[in-house]
């Protein structure tokens, strides 16, 4: 038989049958090689692998466990007193291109935290209106979850965990937890205390399957909220965890408590704690209130066997992202094609103290001894810890890079308090 010359003697031409589905590829259980090669020519577009995660569940556990540990945070910078969007800044046009513009609720509140992809509000009611918790996607500015407030106490930080919304008080030893997200459409708060000797919280974040806290002595707390009922006021949900190797927090020349406070950052196999070494208070800053001058920037690994902390002086290809207004920390590796400069920690700079147009607005610091420049000028006129809200600047991630392969799929017409999946291709 001869070939085909002309397109209609093409199309009539008998074709053999399609493959029955067993001869089909099942795409979700390619080879671990062919995925990772095509992740590669993929990265660092997160437009591109954002799609390539929401493909099939297979792919998505690739991408978490690959992929996202290699990709830094965005900055969310919003304009206060204008009609502006906030704009996503990748740290390189390779990760999202141009900025990308984000409407961001416009009412008069306070950033308690920015936490797994997401950013928590506290709303204060006036004229005999309760005051409001709100959680926002950083991304899109959609109201995940809003819920009064459990009374009238003051509230200083606010976290999510894979399970759970996190409220600690200002006050004394306590928070308050509920179900997120969540299927209750007036979910209830559930009251906690913290151990005996606790202080206020600074940071809690997942490591490997534990939910693990700072306070600002550098003390080191287990959240277990998912395997007690635990009854009012329980302690039984959160306990303390010994360490050691950590300077004196009462001694004169020891770390910032207050403002920028004690960091956890989960690092690949490694538990990372960040401190900001202060020398002691002359006496103008002690009267003046000015802040005390940054000796450097101490990064100290936890040894899980002694459970003693270690410091280092290099943190090899990792870098650490400090958000001071969202009480957060982050790290990423082997992120040069996102423009990122390895064994560096970067923190975002006040307003004041660069021109955007001209200057990157955050500064790096190499952690371990020696005396950075910028150390020279008080560390409140450098580093941002501004929490009025909108932000003037806030690293962030997707909540895609949280969310488990069952929230992924999840329909929304089945989950009334919790959005539908957020097509991060399109936002990007």
């Amino acid at each position: 038989m001869r070939p085909p010359e002309r397109f209609d003697e093409i199309a009539t031409t008998p074709q053999p049958p399609p493959p029955v589905s067993s001869e089909l590829r099942d795409w979700g259980n390619l080879p671990d090689l062919v995925i990772t090669d095509v992740l590669d020519r993929l990265f660092p577009c997160l437009r591109s692998l954002s799609a390539f995660a929401g493909t099939c569940r297979p792919w998505r556990r690739f991408f978490l466990s690959t992929i996202a540990p290699r990709i830094p945070p965005l900055m969310l910078r919003a304009t206060r007193y204008s009609d502006e969007y906030a704009r996503l800044i990748g740290l390189s046009p390779a990760l999202i291109g141009d900025p990308v513009p984000v409407t961001l609720p416009a009412f008069s509140s306070k950033l308690l935290s920015a936490s797994r992809g997401h950013l928590i509000l506290l709303k204060r009611g006036y004229g005999g209106e309760r005051s409001t918790l709100l959680v926002v996607d950083a991304f899109t500015g959609a109201e995940r979850l809003a819920v009064p407030l459990p009374n009238g106490f003051a509230y200083h930080y606010a976290s999510l965990t894979p399970t759970h919304l996190l409220l600690f008080h200002t006050r004394d030893h306590k928070f308050d937890s509920l179900r997120f997200p969540t299927l209750n459409p007036d979910p209830q708060w559930t009251p906690h205390r913290l151990p005996r000797g606790a202080s206020f919280l600074s940071t809690v974040i997942e490591f490997h399957g534990r939910v693990l806290g700072v306070t600002d002595r550098a003390e080191l707390l287990e959240f277990r909220l998912h395997a007690v009922n635990a009854p009012r006021h329980s302690s039984h949900a959160v306990r303390l965890l010994p360490t050691t190797g950590l300077p004196d927090p009462d001694a004169a020349a020891t770390f910032d408590r207050l403002r920028y406070g004690p960091r956890l950052v989960a690092a690949g196999e490694r538990l990372l704690l960040l401190l900001i070494m202060t020398d002691p208070p002359t006496p103008l800053e002690t009267r003046t209130g000015i802040g005390t001058r940054v000796q450097k920037v101490s990064v100290h690994a936890l040894d899980m066997a002694t459970m003693m902390w270690e410091e280092l002086q290099d943190i090899g290809e990792y870098s650490l992202f400090v958000d001071c207004p969202g009480r957060s920390a982050m790290a990423c590796a082997d992120a040069a094609r996102c423009g990122v400069v390895a064994n560096r920690v970067y923190f975002l700079v006040c307003s004041t103290y660069y021109d955007f147009g001209r200057q990157p607005p955050f500064h790096m610091f190499a952690p371990g001894s020696g005396r950075d420049k910028c150390y020279d000028s008080p560390w409140s006129a450098l580093i941002s810890h501004d929490r009025d809200w909108p932000p003037l600047h806030i690293w962030v991630y997707p909540s895609l890079f949280y969310q488990s392969c069952a929230s992924l799929f999840i329909k929304s017409d089945d989950t009334p308090n919790v959005d539908a999946k957020t097509n991060y291709c399109n936002i990007l």
